[in-house]
């Protein structure tokens, strides 16, 4: 069995040889003791190595009773603690206890069997006060949880953590966190993790997942270095929950702020800011870039004649045949009431103007099914290319709308182009 490490703070020579040598009578678990006359020489020595437990004199050359062992833990507070006392001081025993020591331990009462006992029982107490400790932390909560030690290797993991990963417990102790790792992220960003983390005792934020059956999963993070008394990591605990709700109905609220209610176009706003983004892409590369704009024709008129709810759904026909016969690259909004305008990116005049007839054809030629019957509607178009860097998206709306006026006077059912060139 490995031995047991030991520091004894007695500045007493006699006392500390018939200590060394009653504990030095066990056989089953050996002690190997590390010896110090002074409180500030204990704390020296303790700054410095790891001991199981420490044996601590109240009565020491720069220390004297329950300064002792209240300058003992706001030092290194190595623990568990076990008090000594010398003859007739048993009542320093328990109250030494109430300020933090683990037992104690009378000079003259001291034998082989007493002190041995002592030390394991104090060793035993403190272990299982700290896995409370632990347990209070980390699994008192509905979150997933996990505790690894200072290695980062899984030691414990929570129902809730199982039903959130699919995995169980018995599938990760022992194994390292990185098996949930999703890929998603850079090593920068796990650097920077672990950099705060150690300096902080603390790091939250959003992580992405994956799922034991492959599917990611976003989950928001927080991990505590849990430390020893003198600072040193002896565990970290995380605890995460999975935050797909949150992450859909953020992206549905950005959705519904980008999208026209009636049509699922881009709204305006939104075409404005994808058409302002092209404008500045074609211009630091040197690229084409045309803006077409659409108007179904005599829209009032259907309106008047067949409904709003008719005149809805016209809407939503010209939408889908507009969206489903561009390019994936190509946008198109509606801009307001009948409405709308297509960016088409490194699209020159003339292709511009091959798009715009095929979408004015395939308009024509769709009828739409309404309760009194099918009809038919036409759109009119006009276009706008893009001139340079002084070109603005409200100068190439301008120039397209002019061109659609030109289409609309000239008898609708057409394109409004300017003159290439």
């Amino acid at each position: 069995m490995e031995a047991v490490h030991l520091l004894l703070i007695e500045d007493s020579p006699a006392d500390a040889d018939l200590i060394q040598a009653i504990l030095a009578a066990r056989s089953d678990a050996p002690y190997r003791i590390q010896r110090a006359t002074t409180l500030a020489e204990g704390i020296g020595v303790a700054q410095e190595q790891t001991f199981d437990a420490v044996l601590l004199d109240l009565n020491l050359p720069d220390a004297q009773g329950l300064t002792t062992i209240r300058a003992w833990l706001e030092g290194p507070g190595i623990r568990p603690v076990i008090v000594m006392t010398g003859q007739g001081g048993e009542e320093m025993g328990p109250l030494a206890i109430q300020e933090g020591a683990q037992d104690y331990l009378t000079k003259d009462e001291l034998g082989p069997a007493l002190g041995t006992r002592i030390i394991d029982q104090a060793r035993e107490r403190w272990a299982l006060e700290r896995e409370q400790r632990i347990m209070a932390v980390a699994f008192h909560t509905g979150q997933a949880t996990l505790v690894t030690d200072a290695e980062g290797i899984i030691e414990r993991a929570n129902p809730a953590f199982t039903q959130i990963t699919g995995y169980t417990a018995s599938e990760v102790i022992g194994r390292n966190p990185r098996l949930l790792s999703s890929g998603t992220h850079d090593p920068a960003f796990y650097q920077a993790l672990w950099r705060q983390l150690l300096e902080e005792g603390h790091w939250q934020g959003e992580i992405w997942n994956r799922h034991k059956d492959g599917h990611l999963m976003p989950v928001w993070q927080t991990i505590t270095a849990v430390t020893r008394e003198n600072g040193e990591v002896e565990h970290f605990v995380s605890v995460f929950h999975d935050i797909s709700e949150q992450k859909r109905l953020e992206a549905e609220m950005a959705r519904l702020a980008a999208t026209d209610s009636l049509t699922g176009l881009a709204n305006r706003r939104h075409f404005l800011e994808a058409a302002r983004s092209e404008l500045h892409r074609s211009f630091r590369h040197g690229l084409s870039f045309s803006l077409l704009m659409a108007d179904a024709d005599h829209f009032k008129a259907i309106n008047d004649h067949y409904g709003h709810e008719t005149g809805d759904l016209v809407l939503k026909t010209l939408a889908k045949v507009l969206e489903t016969n561009l390019r994936e690259e190509e946008v198109v909004g509606r801009i307001g009431g009948e409405e709308f305008a297509i960016l088409l990116p490194e699209t020159d005049h003339q292709g511009a103007e091959t798009v715009a007839e095929r979408l004015r054809a395939l308009v024509a030629g769709t009828p739409i099914p309404t309760r009194s019957g099918e009809i038919s509607i036409t759109i009119s178009l006009g276009m706008a290319g893009f001139q340079g860097a002084e070109d603005t998206v409200d100068g190439l709306l301008a120039r397209a709308d002019q061109q659609l006026y030109v289409a609309k006077e000239a008898g609708r059912n057409r394109v409004g182009a300017p003159p290439a060139g």
